[in-house]
């Protein structure tokens, strides 16, 4: 009788201890589970007018991309249609030029299109290539696997439409 009473308290333990290390195991699992990480960004287009009379036509060159436009007086774009009494400018930009995320961290990047009909987005370290088009909400999704800052392109709007995203090791 004794014998079996050690039996049973034998394989009971043993049973906690299996079930213990499977626990420790499944949470060890659950911890190293990929955290996402969701960002949101819009592409828009800045503007600014100046009067002739106030201020002077800028004539330094610009750097080449479509990323900086110059309308001098007179002009069809900028939207000044052919007014002779303003200037005006525009650059693309990301409504922010820097984002965040930690390594290991599975990361979805939203952009939303404002200005332009499209931006044609790339991010080089993660081999990513997307378009963005006004009025939608383009997504991507990567793992950041190394802290680093990494480049946001629009090669569309060069050199002035890009972001940085800096991944940091959170530990």
């Amino acid at each position: 009788m004794y014998g079996r009473i050690a039996l049973v308290v034998a394989l009971a333990a043993a049973a906690v201890s299996v079930g213990a290390a499977f626990a420790l195991g499944a949470g060890d699992e659950a911890t190293a589970a990929v955290k996402a990480r969701q960002i949101y960004m819009s592409a828009v287009e800045w503007k600014g007018s100046a009067s002739v009379a106030k201020e002077a036509y800028p004539t330094a060159p610009l750097p080449k991309g479509g990323g900086y436009e110059s309308c001098p007086p007179g002009s069809q774009e900028c939207d000044l249609k052919g007014d002779t009494t303003k200037w005006a400018i525009e650059t693309y930009r990301f409504d922010t030029a820097l984002v965040a995320a930690c390594a290991g961290e599975r990361v979805t990047l939203n952009i939303f299109g404002v200005n332009a009909a499209e931006h044609h987005i790339n991010i080089p370290d993660f081999g990513k290539n997307f378009v963005v088009k006004r009025g939608m909400l383009a997504r991507t999704t990567f793992t950041v696997k190394k802290p680093g800052l990494y480049s946001i392109l629009c090669i569309t709007h060069q050199p002035s439409h890009r972001a940085d995203l800096l991944v940091s090791s959170c530990a």
